[in-house]
């Protein structure tokens, strides 16, 4: 099993999760910056440096080509799966109703990646993260997500109410670990960190890279 070091230490990073919310966005301000996109978010920022799934399916299951296109991420791939890719960083996953795990080999998640991926960037050393597309809820029209790859699960009712109370399970646990959390969504249905516009997160960090 392997573990994380505190390669970021003291740094801001972006968590890029799914939420519809993005695609209205103008991510350029990520340029120089660290990324954590999460399962097909890397298809609306594939310069990110670590891309991270929780779900085998994602990786094996069609429409998503990542089983085929894997090759053209130059970035890392970290996952808690069993399956997906050979020669990948894959830590063990780990219940996260205590918290996040503190241990470099583990991550805290259960119901949403988002979970896992913010416990990363404890291990990797941040002092910030910044949320993106974690919109606790559907967009306009229903729309699920903001890249261009289609969706093959049906919704789950009362998904987005798991998550919550799987970031407010957690939420303590960051704190005292360190890291201040934004959400880069005013109009997120997640509360459990202060919301802000994207422009307004950009403009409080020292200039990218």
């Amino acid at each position: 099993m392997a573990s994380i070091a505190r390669e970021w230490e003291g740094e801001t990073a972006f968590v890029l999760a799914g939420g519809a919310s993005v695609k209205d966005l103008d991510l350029s301000p990520l340029k120089g910056r660290r990324v954590i996109a999460i399962n097909s978010a890397v298809l609306a920022w594939p310069d990110a440096d670590i891309l991270f799934f929780a779900d085998a399916r994602w990786w094996s299951d069609p429409p998503h080509g990542w089983k085929a296109d894997i090759g053209s991420f130059k970035g890392r791939v970290v996952t808690t799966s069993g399956g997906g890719p050979q020669g990948v960083t894959r830590l063990m996953k780990v219940d996260p109703s205590n918290g996040i795990a503190l241990n470099p080999a583990q991550l805290a998640l259960a119901r949403t990646s988002v979970t896992g991926a913010i416990n990363l960037t404890v291990h990797l050393g941040c002092r910030r993260d910044v949320l993106l597309g974690v919109d606790g809820k559907n967009g306009d029209g229903g729309r699920r997500h903001h890249h261009g790859a289609a969706y093959p699960w049906p919704f789950i009712k009362g998904s987005f109410d798991l998550h919550q109370a799987e970031f407010q399970a957690v939420a303590p646990s960051i704190a005292r670990a360190g890291v201040d959390v934004v959400n880069a969504n005013p109009d997120s249905a997640i509360d459990v960190w202060p919301k802000m516009r994207f422009e307004e997160a950009i403009a409080m960090l020292e200039p990218a890279l």
